[in-house]
């Protein structure tokens, strides 16, 4: 009985695993690179898996997404989801540099402060 509780386990363990990296493949859109190499800015799918739509809801492009800045530790800048004002759907999405003045924008009067995360719009 011992054994099957641990078996039963682990094959717990492994689903949740995978579904969760299943549900991170899923909502990942697009990665940009900063020029310099010390940022990358990751655009993720703002909707669950299990959201449904219907025939003229506008498909991928009036989808929201989340903007996602990190450093190239891979540790967490900002997103634009800190700041519920600065929301945005991907065909809104245009990504610009600015590292002379540490932000880059991520759609027209939208920005996070590569320095402090700040989200800004």
């Amino acid at each position: 009985m011992k054994k099957l509780v641990y078996i039963l386990l682990i094959i717990l363990l492994i689903g949740i695993i995978a579904g969760v990296k299943l549900n991170n493949k899923i909502t990942h859109i697009a990665t940009y690179q900063s020029p310099d190499g010390n940022y990358e800015l990751i655009i993720k799918n703002d909707r669950s898996i299990f959201f449904s739509t219907t025939p003229g809801d506008g498909g991928m492009g009036s989808m929201p997404v989340e903007v996602i800045l990190k450093n190239a530790d891979g540790k967490t800048i900002g997103k634009s989801s800190d700041n519920s004002d600065c929301s945005i759907f991907n065909d809104s999405v245009e990504i610009v540099w600015d590292l002379e003045n540490d932000q880059v924008w991520y759609g027209k009067s939208k920005t996070i402060h590569l320095k402090t995360g700040k989200v800004e719009c």
